[in-house]
This record gives C-alpha cells, sequence and structure tokens, in this order.
C-alpha cells in the first residue's frame, strides 16, 4: 500500500510539472542592453544575465522581469500561447535617477561626492543614494550635507546665504557677517510603481512516516513496550503567504507566515504483547511558522523561523491498552534555519530546526517523577518551479529525546527515551 501510494503521488508530480513545462521560446532585448531577465520572481535566478537574448517560458500567463544596474526594473505580462508567433520583448530602461537642485548662492562652486559639479545655480542628476553636497563661496563651505534622492524626485538645496555686503567676496567687506541656514527641502514627483511580485503559495503535502521509539532503562518491562510503525500516511493543505509583498514594503518582502495541518490517512491495527481490545494508531500534525528569507547573490538563499508545531503519533486504545503503548502529543516551539541553492527551474535546500518541547501529552503523565523532552528535525530537498506550479521532494528526520525520572516502586520506571520518525515528503501546488 505505501509503494502504490508513493508511486501514485511521484506521478501526480510528474504530470504535472509535465503539463506546466511546455515552453516556448522568446526573445528578449533592452535599450540600453546587458539587463538580466527574470520569470516570475527574481528569487528563482535570471533565465539570462544580459539582454538581447532568448528564455524558455511555460506557456500561460508569466511576468519578465527586466533588472539593469542603475535603472528603474520593468514588470511585464506575458501571455504565452501554446500556439502561434510570440512578439520579440522590447523594453526601454529609464535610469534610477534623482536630481539634485542647487539654488545658490549665484557663481558658488559645487561638489557631489566629491567631484566638480560647476557653479550654482545648477541641476545634477545623480543615482538613488544618499550623496554628499559641498557649497563653496570663496573656500568658505556654505552648505556641507548628505541629501537622500529617491528615482523621479527632485531634492532642493538652498544653501546658507552670505549676509548683505558679502555675496561674492569682492571688496565688499561683508564676506564674514553672519548667515542664516535654510533647511533643504524636497519636491516629491510621482514615482514607479513596483510590480507586485507573489502574494500566496497553496500546495497539498504527503508524507510517509516510519516511526521507531524505544526506552532505555527499564526495570518495568511488562508495562513499558516499544513501538514500531512503518507506511504511516498523513496528508493536508500547507499555505504560505508573503505579506511584505502584500502591503508592498521591499524591507519585508522575505518574510512569510507558513501553516501546515496534516491528517493520518491509514490508521494501523496494533496487536500483541499484552494488547487485549482493538488498538489502532492514530497520526496528525500542524504548523503555524513565521519565516524570513534574503536571497545572496542571486544563487543562494538563507531563512530563519519561528514557530508551532504539533506532532500527535497516538493510538485510539482502551485505557488499559493505551498504558502499554507509547501515546505521545509532542506540542514544541520550533527554532529553524534553511539554506538553499537557485538553480533555474529547481531549488535543493538543506535545513536544521531545534524543537523545544512544552509538553508531551500521555507519555509525559505516565511518570510523575518528571520527564525533560526535547526534539530536532534535519531535511534535504528538493523544490522544482515551472512558472506557477510548484512540487517538492523532501527526506526528513524528526527525533525526540526523553530524560524520565521515577520513584524506586512506581508503577513505570525506565530512564529515558528515543522516538525516531523518518519521512518522506512529496508536495504540489500553485504560487499567485
Amino acid at each position: 500500500m505505501v509503494r502504490a501510494v508513493v508511486a501514485t503521488a511521484m506521478v501526480v508530480i510528474w504530470v504535472g510539472v509535465a503539463d506546466a513545462g511546455s515552453g516556448r521560446k522568446i526573445a528578449v532585448e533592452s535599450q540600453p542592453p546587458g539587463a538580466a531577465v527574470y520569470l516570475n520572481e527574481k528569487e528563482a535566478g535570471p533565465k539570462c544575465d544580459g539582454t538581447p537574448c532568448t528564455i524558455e517560458a511555460p506557456v500561460g500567463e508569466q511576468t519578465i522581469i527586466i533588472e539593469l544596474k542603475d535603472h528603474t526594473t520593468i514588470f511585464q505580462p506575458l501571455v504565452v500561447p501554446k500556439r502561434g508567433r510570440i512578439p520579440k520583448v522590447s523594453v526601454k530602461l529609464v535610469p534610477a535617477v534623482g536630481t539634485i537642485v542647487i539654488e545658490g548662492p549665484p557663481g558658488a562652486s559645487v561638489q557631489i561626492d566629491d567631484i566638480d559639479q560647476g557653479k550654482a545655480p545648477t541641476r545634477v542628476d545623480v543615482s538613488e543614494d544618499a550623496h554628499h553636497v559641498v557649497v563653496t563661496v570663496d573656500g568658505k563651505s556654505v552648505y556641507d550635507q548628505f541629501v537622500d534622492v529617491s528615482t523621479g524626485n527632485e531634492t532642493t538645496v538652498t544653501p546658507k546665504q552670505v549676509a548683505a555686503g558679502g555675496g561674492g567676496g569682492g571688496d565688499g567687506g561683508g564676506g564674514d557677517g553672519d548667515i542664516e541656514g535654510v533647511e533643504p527641502k524636497v519636491v516629491k514627483t510621482a514615482s514607479p510603481k513596483r510590480t507586485r511580485d507573489r502574494f500566496i503559495s497553496a500546495s497539498a503535502a504527503i508524507d510517509i512516516g516510519f516511526r521507531n521509539f524505544s526506552y532505555s532503562g527499564v526495570e518495568t518491562p511488562q508495562k513499558l513496550r516499544d513501538e514500531k510503525e512503518g507506511g504511516q500516511v498523513l496528508a493536508g493543505p500547507l499555505i504560505e503567504l508573503w505579506p511584505g509583498e502584500l502591503i508592498g514594503i521591499d524591507p519585508l518582502r522575505g518574510l512569510s507566515l507558513l501553516a501546515r495541518l496534516q491528517f493520518g490517512l491509514n490508521k494501523q491495527d496494533v496487536t500483541g504483547n499484552g494488547i487485549m481490545d482493538k488498538t489502532n494508531t492514530f497520526w496528525q500534525s500542524m504548523e503555524f511558522s513565521l519565516r524570513y528569507r534574503r536571497t545572496i547573490a542571486k544563487k543562494f538563499t538563507a531563512e530563519a523561523g519561528i514557530g508551532y508545531v504539533r506532532d500527535q503519533y497516538q493510538f485510539e486504545a482502551s485505557p488499559t491498552d493505551r498504558d502499554l503503548v507509547p501515546d505521545v502529543d509532542y506540542q514544541s516551539v520550533r527554532l529553524g534555519v534553511r539554506a538553499s541553492m537557485l538553480l533555474d527551474k529547481f531549488e535543493p535546500y538543506l535545513s536544521y530546526e531545534n524543537r523545544v518541547v512544552t509538553s508531551g501529552g500521555k507519555l509525559q503523565d505516565r511518570f510523575a517523577a518528571g520527564t525533560d523532552a526535547s526534539g530536532y528535525r534535519v531535511a534535504i530537498g528538493l523544490n522544482a518551479r515551472m512558472g506557477s506550479f510548484l512540487g517538492r521532494i523532501e527526506g526528513g528526520l524528526i527525533n525526540y529525546s526523553w530524560d524520565i525520572k521515577f520513584e524506586p516502586m512506581a508503577t513505570y520506571r525506565a530512564t529515558g527515551a528515543d522516538d525516531s520518525i523518518r519521512q518522506i515528503q512529496i508536495a504540489i501546488g500553485y504560487q499567485y
């Protein structure tokens, strides 16, 4: 049965990716040339490193992103038909510059970032950034500040005015008089509006799990039995939302909220070792996490996250039989990190998370003298992205360790336990 589930899931993913991946060739050029071209999102890496070039895009609605240093990034919708001619994508990139306007004093020397810009009044186009502006009259600085400039905006600088009689520094004698400061002002004009990247993704995730639970230092073997379970199947939705992208805050574009809820599909009968009545397994899992991801050099990503995880490895049984099995309900705080590499349509990754267990369920209650449980999860996987379609395969290990205390005459006596769950996860989804 397990093999059939895995085979079916793999076929579904293969078919979904095959359907989504029927691409068409598209010629892209820009003026000026040399721009990087992305498809739908920058995190997947560039389709080409410099225009003019030809890229491959899946059939359907896409967004081409064209980016060149010191120019405004262009987000252009594109519909790729199944057949017929596809027009060449040709764009003119607008320099990402703003303007510093120096109003005076007339004839004053102007320097921006230590480069001579002539005499005031003048207008100087500069890149979007903070720039060092110095205005001098006869060697005396009348303005020396850093000025923030944004694309498409003008920043008007009004330097200190030399008092009456000192305007030119000739024979007038008033050159050292009092001066009056006037704050610079910024005149806002319309800036280009950035098109969105992604807002939400939704996937159907299937986990196939294999559990191995064992006690250590057991003094009551007739009451404490180890447990092995194979081929347990969990399935359910996995949804991720990017609020920073949704509200348009650039520094928060890598922030996401993730929710996962999975239910057991195949309860398995448990027999032997003192089990008297009908007993079967009950698995369930959920997660709610806050994550933040950064892209490094357009080829790597680093992610950190915190959240709540609940893993239930329980049993439906009579109270007497349940006392014989390791019935646990792990509720934990997860602290996780993940690193990945961006390879066009694929993204291999490695993740690790520490789980601070706050509750262990019925097994914890069994040992009245006290228990302490802690856990971790490590996983290696591969994400695939074909346009808006997503696919993932992952192998993971979850491990919970128990430190147990007991009274000399207690019914249940052991010094510790180890709960190891190996998982294979397959997921398919859609990103909007």
